[in-house]
């Protein structure tokens, strides 16, 4: 092969190097959280939602259930709304703040987190309540 044709083919594949590790990079630093809605508890329990635990806590009254899980980390956030708050008898009040969660939406309160008080519930989830607003966090690894 002439000299000058490996070099055109060398300096034609530099773009294609660049492009296939620059996604590598980005895909590095892109946030890899799901989202998810529910209308009710029991679309949430209709759903495959083995990947953030256990969410035996929501009560049978929960409307407007929001979910952000990170696939690579496993932490996630919950909100939703009830009248019970929690389903009786399966989570355990603590002295504990609930942990902060480092994934973000706009609906995670930025204040009224209580200082030293959340429930411990199944799944690894640590929940509290703001009015009739129930909201939990998951931490990463749980």
């Amino acid at each position: 092969m002439p000299r000058t044709r490996r070099l055109g083919l060398a300096v034609a594949a530099v773009p294609l190097v660049a492009a296939l590790s620059g996604c590598s990079v980005v895909a590095a630093f892109t946030p890899h959280v799901e989202p998810a809605i529910y209308d009710a508890a029991k679309d949430l329990k209709a759903s495959d939602n083995t990947a953030i635990g256990s969410t035996s806590f929501v009560p049978d009254d929960a409307t407007l259930i929001r979910i952000d899980y990170d696939t690579q980390s496993g932490e996630a956030i919950m909100t939703y709304t009830s009248a019970a708050l929690l389903r009786s008898d399966v989570c355990k009040l603590t002295t504990v703040a609930p942990p902060k969660p480092t994934i973000q939406d706009s609906w995670w309160p930025i204040s009224g987190v209580p200082a030293n008080a959340s429930y411990s519930c199944p799944g690894g989830w640590s929940a509290f309540t703001i009015a009739q607003q129930v909201y939990a966090v998951r931490p990463a690894g749980a």
